[in-house]
């Protein structure tokens, strides 16, 4: 099963911190609460998420592109720029990040 997920207001009963994050970025217990959605939705057996996104979507893609990097242990072999990705429990999921045409036109 497929769950659409809306990540587009602007968080403004959270103005303190969504001047500097989108709502669904505001940590929660070390993770984003976008993240605890999407975890509590797995525990029912759901994997893949579309998130739309607007307000400040970028940062909800960079935190998705920097995943594994965020949650895994990360040896860097600074002489080479060599990185190496340590075990740790990863989430299953597939995530697809839809960018709105409004919040696209009035980035540019």
């Amino acid at each position: 099963m497929k769950v659409v997920i809306l990540a587009g207001g602007l968080g403004t009963r959270l103005a303190e911190e969504t001047e500097i994050r989108p709502k669904p970025m505001v940590p929660i217990g070390g993770r984003p609460i976008l993240w605890h959605i999407m975890k509590y939705y797995a525990s029912f057996g759901m994997r893949e998420f579309f998130v739309a996104l607007g307000y400040k979507g970028e940062d909800i893609k960079r935190y998705f592109l920097d995943y594994h990097g965020l949650v895994k242990s990360v040896t860097v072999e600074l002489a080479t720029g060599r990185t190496s990705f340590h075990e740790a429990d990863v989430d299953d999921w597939v995530v697809h990040l839809i960018c709105s045409r409004t919040a696209t036109a009035s980035a540019t």
